[in-house]
């Protein structure tokens, strides 16, 4: 504010030389540190000069704000403390405030040097008076102008700076639409390194979540759909008109994402002929788009089977988002797989959701327990299958997705279509790719690598160096039925960790206490004379048994599932015996 009158130095020269061919005496002008900033005259020489020591009645206009008219120089009450106060050589002089935002600027002063010139202001002094006055605020308009101009650009420059530093990304858009000012995190998040005079077009789609509109943002011909928030600017610039800062909503599922994400190593253990068969399939249908629905009993490793097809794909760079359907009320399971927006239902978190398909967008989603989902779900789910397309409870509008689908299961989804629980056309939706596991007790030769692999993982995280498996407990390991499959493995083996002692031995003591009385059946009577029988072979006698099963239980689907679990298997693969020995 001080120097401002040295910033339009060229302006206030002008002036001073006008107001002195007008009146015909000399003209200085001083800002508000008594630097001579213009003059004429005699006073001409002195610009750019400190007239702090001389401007005594200079400073009192600029302190008090106030015009000061002095008829006889030396001899006026205002004179009395001057240091000139006796040998004053001016006849006459006006000192005229500069006012600025109601402070004082500067000072212009007409001196008057000799009679002549102090009887011409006298003969005219309103005139005068009137004239200085117009000439003060042509000056303080002028340096309004300026001081205005710097403090918007101080303004904007600060904007740029905060914008630049924002996490966020961030576009000024013009009044015709059009980016005047982008930072570096909008050029990353809208993949383009230059958005400068690109048009802008800023359409709310009415959905509000995470306490944030979404808008669908038209760059170009892109169509990108952003959360966020427009600030219009009260600016007579048309170049910044408008601030938008947003996250693209792809940006901000990804970020989400990483702060829930629990995805395990998708590493298949093992080295059984199963396992080795099931890493060629998965090899073989990475890469697809087509939905896999896994099959085995619980425990037996199905989302690290799809973990493993994600981790596969090309789209391993993108999300793999998990849910159990099983684990979730049905009350709750709808708006968890399609997400909700702002005011959607009483009870609702007020800032909306993102469900599990949006976030999975351009990734891989995996569907657990898919047979507990409720039949009007299946429904939804169909569509989402057929359509490709989501929509969020309490919302209007349709989101394009681009999601591989995996599901699982430990239940017999046949037996359950012929119940009416399970819709045929969602089965036939999913069961595209169908991929059974094993139950671990059918595949004993990875009971040894599985066992490893937990002791090393446990004895790092328990912080023990060494670990060991002795013969006697592997094969214990081994002949255990494991109705729990590999999670009880698991579970097992990392209570074993617990109780090792310093060596790490996880010998046969350190088992459950219920290990072997789980695991081996009361030994039966043994005959008094047994006789011999006829020998046939292990398929005939499977079969044979079966049949048995059947004929006793009845061949319905109850019948089935009470025949399997008599024969101590799992009713999956009763309907895959049926099928070898038809």
């Amino acid at each position: 504010m001080k120097s401002i009158l040295r910033e339009i130095r060229d302006t206030v020269q002008k002036y001073a030389e006008i107001m002195a061919e007008v009146s015909g005496v000399d003209v200085e002008v001083a800002d508000a540190t008594l630097f001579r900033v213009a003059g004429t005259g005699l006073f001409a020489t002195g610009v750019g000069q400190d007239m702090s020591r001389e401007g005594y009645t200079y400073r009192q206009v600029l302190a008090s704000g106030r015009l000061q008219v002095i008829d006889r120089p030396g001899h006026e009450p205002i004179c009395r403390d001057c240091p000139r106060c006796n040998h004053c050589e001016e006849t006459i002089e006006i000192a005229m405030p500069i006012l600025a935002g109601g402070q004082s600027i500067g000072v212009i002063g007409l001196v008057g040097f000799t009679q002549q010139q102090r009887q011409t202001i006298l003969n005219a002094r309103e005139t005068y008076l009137g004239l200085v006055e117009q000439i003060a605020s042509f000056m303080a308009a002028k340096a309004t102008e300026r001081i205005e101009r710097a403090q918007q650009q101080a303004m904007l420059s600060a904007l740029e700076c905060a914008i630049d530093q924002m996490e966020q990304a961030a576009l000024v858009l013009g009044e015709d639409g059009r980016i005047t000012m982008a930072n570096e995190s909008a050029r990353r998040q809208l993949e383009q390194p230059q958005l400068e005079g690109m048009k802008a077009e800023f359409t709310a789609t009415g959905d509000r979540m995470s306490g944030k509109t979404e808008y669908r943002l038209q760059l170009g011909e892109r169509q990108i759909f952003v959360m966020g928030q427009l600030h219009h600017l009260r600016q007579e610039n048309s170049r910044y008109a408008i601030v938008a800062a947003f996250t693209r909503t792809r940006e901000m599922h990804r970020n989400l994402y990483q702060m829930i994400s629990t995805v395990g190593s998708g590493t298949l253990v093992g080295s059984s002929a199963h396992t080795e068969r099931l890493r060629k399939e998965i090899a073989k249908i990475a890469r697809s788009p087509s939905t896999v629905l896994i099959l085995g009993e619980s425990g037996t490793g199905k989302e690290v089977t799809a973990s493993a097809i994600w981790r596969a794909s090309d789209r391993a760079d993108q999300q793999f988002v998990a849910l159990n359907c099983a684990a979730i009320p049905e009350s709750l399971l709808e708006s968890e797989l399609f997400g909700y927006v702002k005011g959607a239902f009483t009870g609702a978190d007020p800032n909306g959701r993102v469900g599990k398909f949006e976030l999975a967008n351009k990734g891989v989603i995996f569907l657990d327990e898919i047979g507990d989902m409720p039949l009007y779900l299946q429904a939804k789910l169909l569509r989402v299958l057929q359509e490709r397309r989501i929509t969020r409870i309490g919302s209007n509008q349709q989101i394009p997705i681009d999601v591989r689908v995996i599901a699982a299961t430990n239940k017999d989804l046949k037996a359950m279509m012929a119940a009416g629980k399970f819709r045929e056309d969602l089965y036939y939706r999913l069961n595209v790719i169908p991929l059974p596991i094993l139950p671990l007790r059918q595949r004993p030769d990875d009971i040894p690598d599985l066992a490893r692999f937990f002791a090393q993982r446990y004895a790092r995280r328990f912080g023990r160096a060494r670990w060991s498996i002795p013969e006697q407990t592997m094969a214990a390991l081994k002949a255990h039925a494991w109705p729990g499959n590999v999670r009880e493995l698991e579970n097992t083996v990392e209570f074993m960790v617990n109780m090792s002692d310093e060596d790490g031995v996880l010998g046969p003591d350190t088992l459950p206490r219920d290990f072997f009385s789980a695991a081996l059946p009361a030994a039966p009577a043994a005959p008094a004379a047994p006789a011999p029988t006829p020998v046939v072979s292990l398929r005939r006698a499977e079969q044979a048994a079966i049949e048995n099963a059947l004929a006793f239980y009845g061949a319905t689907t109850e019948g089935k599932r009470k025949a399997a679990k008599a024969l101590g298997i799992g009713l999956a693969t009763l309907y895959r015996k049926l099928e070898q020995f038809q």
